[in-house]
């Protein structure tokens, strides 16, 4: 069992009818959601698949960021999204 823990941000965008969701340490990964459960419910599936897909490629699992170190736009939250990778195989 392998499982991660990174930061997400999610904040509303623009048009204001969805919540997007982004991984300050992970830049290709991001994903959205019309509610925030939904959005989190994403943003595990997003960086469940993302990570899994780097293992089984050999390559390396970038380190995460602690929360302190991390930027937050105004207007955004900082959500811990843990995945077990083993469960996307």
């Amino acid at each position: 069992m392998t499982v991660y823990n990174f930061y997400s941000i999610i904040k509303k965008a623009e048009d204001e009818e969805v919540l997007i969701v982004t991984f300050p340490d992970i830049e290709s990964c991001f994903t959205s959601g019309e509610t925030l459960v939904e959005a989190i419910e994403m943003a595990e599936d997003a960086l469940g698949l993302y990570l899994s897909v780097l293992e089984d490629e050999g390559e390396q699992i970038p380190a995460p960021s602690k929360a302190d170190a991390i930027s937050i736009p105004d207007g955004a939250s900082l959500v811990l999204i843990t995945v077990d990778t083993d469960h996307f195989r």
